[in-house]
């Protein structure tokens, strides 16, 4: 039975492939068919696409600590990570660091769990009650 501690260890293993820059290892984690919403809108994505679009320009994720971690399963093959994460990263030849509130949808095929869907907002100072 997976467990909320294998969930997490799974997310923070995407996110270190991509520190790393081991983007097929971040790739092989995603389902065919996958989601983000930021930002700057909404993207959907192969494995393939995710990767050609994390080599395009410049920025790179240099560093990133979770807190806050919680874990839901709506069902026994679908887990819900939500937390926020400190990241740092470069673009444009320098350093920035942002806090962000992420969540993350896996769900569990032929034995193996994939991301389909990841949300970010950025963190803001003026919290709701």
């Amino acid at each position: 039975m997976t467990t909320a501690e294998d969930i997490i260890q799974l997310e923070r293993h995407f996110w270190t492939a991509l520190r790393d820059g081991h983007l097929d290892i971040a790739a092989e984690l995603l389902d065919e068919d996958a989601l983000s919403v930021a930002g700057h809108g909404i993207v959907r994505f192969t494995p393939a696409a995710y990767r050609a679009m994390a080599e395009l320009g410049d920025a790179r994720l240099t560093a990133f600590t979770f807190s806050d971690e919680t874990v839901v399963f709506p069902r026994p093959d679908v887990a819900v990570i939500a937390y926020s994460a400190r990241q740092s990263f470069t673009m444009d030849g320098h350093e920035h660091h942002m806090q962000v509130h992420d969540t993350t949808t896996w769900v569990r095929k032929d034995g193996r769990w994939r991301a389909v869907a990841h949300t970010e907002t950025r963190a803001d100072s003026a919290r709701m009650p």
